[in-house]
């Protein structure tokens, strides 16, 4: 089992026998926190895909400028989770691949990990419900650029 403690490194870093991170007791509670965090985000339900072992949350987040535009957003638990952080990607509409911070064609850039963990991905803290939540930060920042031509904030 790895423990993990805020802004510290893991105690450990693999689970015993290879076992999927969803599996072992850490996970399992881990599982659990995460489904009470992603509360807050009603519209999102846990999907394992057929075949696959990568648990993911799907659902909606609204535009804050128009109520009518939706965006499908998915958060995808790697296989090496919590030690590698979740991935998340806006599948529906199609972004402007022209658009800042974003990874790809559909993967918004939440947070610098060369920052660390106070600002960024923290195993120990953050949940899908943090990153869907930034996401929706994101998504208001990118249609106050797709409207006013400038991102909002700092372009670090």
């Amino acid at each position: 089992m790895t423990l993990y403690q805020a802004g510290a490194s893991p105690q450990s870093t693999e689970s015993a026998g290879g076992a999927h991170w969803s599996t072992t007791p850490y996970g399992r509670w881990r599982l659990a926190a995460e489904s009470e965090a992603m509360k807050r985000f009603p519209g999102f339900k846990l999907h394992l895909p057929e075949g696959g072992s990568n648990l993911t949350w799907a659902g909606v987040l609204r535009s804050t400028f128009d109520r009518r535009r939706r965006y499908l957003v998915k958060v995808t638990y790697p296989e090496r989770f919590p030690h590698q952080a979740p991935v998340v990607s806006i599948e529906k509409p199609a972004l402007d691949p022209g658009a800042p911070h974003l990874l790809g064609s559909n993967r918004p850039c939440l947070y610098r990990g060369q920052n660390g963990p106070r600002n960024g991905y923290d195993p120990a803290r953050t949940t899908a419900a943090t990153l869907v939540a930034w996401t929706a930060l994101w998504i208001h920042a990118y249609e106050t650029w797709k409207a006013l031509g400038t991102w909002p904030g700092s372009e670090e």
